[in-house]
């Protein structure tokens, strides 16, 4: 069994559906009785308000269900303080914004069965974008290798108990998700072919403000734990993906742009990081 943990810090804008999906599971046993916590932290919105009320339809569904009221916004501090209560030692993360498809549980919860160490993730889809911006650094993003050949887990990671065993509770850094990856080699990690949709940043500046939380997590993960980067099989130079970048053009020197410039002011912003949640969409 499961326990799918979602950290959330002001979410009403989301979570409703990130929910709706989970209720909407199909191939579930009618006694699956998989556990979701929402690790509502720091919220000064309806986040859980929403989410309470989204409790008797994922109760209906087979879901024990907990909703956490955390008093600081911190996205490590919610997920120590859920898996604090969590039932079930086989996991689920998601991001409150993800919007999983229907048999993605059954498929994780299937991958999870191993006895050996296992990361899972499932297959992620970025829904088109509005903003001419997102759709141009989507075209390039989403054709490198460590996304289309790899398991990114992009808003969505799981590890079963024996994987989880690999690491204490989670250490005070930004990249959590790449944090949890490193503990496995490419051998060790599986996607489902079941989808979930995980959405782009609108707009140029929400994507340099994700794109330079991503680096600037990604270099305090090479700072605080180097060793976790020999399991690094993500490889985004090849002579394939050059190519690739030629025939898009313009979305090339959008994604070039945002990625220069985020990784400049990641560099200069290492020793002034901040535990509080960054957002990169409204």
């Amino acid at each position: 069994m499961l326990t799918i943990i979602i950290p959330s810090h002001n979410e009403e804008n989301h979570v409703q559906a990130c929910l709706a999906a989970i209720i909407a599971q199909s191939d579930l046993p009618r006694d699956h009785g998989m556990q979701v916590i929402v690790a509502a932290n720091g919220c000064e919105d309806r986040t859980v308000e929403i989410a309470q009320a989204c409790s008797a339809g994922l109760t209906a569904a087979g879901f024990d269900v907990l909703v956490q009221e955390i008093a600081k916004g911190n996205k490590i501090n919610a997920l120590i303080a859920a898996e604090a209560v969590a039932t079930h030692r086989n996991r689920v993360f998601i991001d409150a914004d993800v919007i999983i498809g229907p048999r993605i549980l059954r498929e994780l919860s299937d991958i999870l069965a191993q006895g050996a160490p296992v990361y899972a993730s499932g297959t992620v889809r970025v829904p088109r974008p509005k903003s001419l911006v997102s759709r141009a650094y989507a075209k390039v993003w989403t054709n490198l290798p460590f996304f289309r050949d790899g398991v990114p887990g992009i808003g969505l990671y799981a590890v079963n108990a024996e994987g989880r065993a690999r690491w204490d509770a989670f250490p005070a850094i930004i990249a959590d998700d790449r944090f949890v990856r490193l503990q496995f080699g490419p051998q060790e990690r599986h996607k489902t072919a079941a989808t979930y949709d995980w959405p782009l940043p609108e707009g140029f500046q929400n994507l340099l403000n994700v794109r330079h939380r991503w680096k600037e997590g990604n270099l305090e993960l090479a700072e605080k734990f180097p060793d976790l980067l020999a399991n690094d099989s993500e490889i985004n130079t090849t002579g394939r993906n050059a190519l690739g970048l030629l025939r898009t053009p313009f979305s090339t020197v959008v994604f070039l742009l945002i990625y220069g410039i985020s990784n400049w002011r990641a560099r200069h912003s290492q020793g002034a990081k901040t535990t509080q949640w960054r957002r990169g969409r409204d």
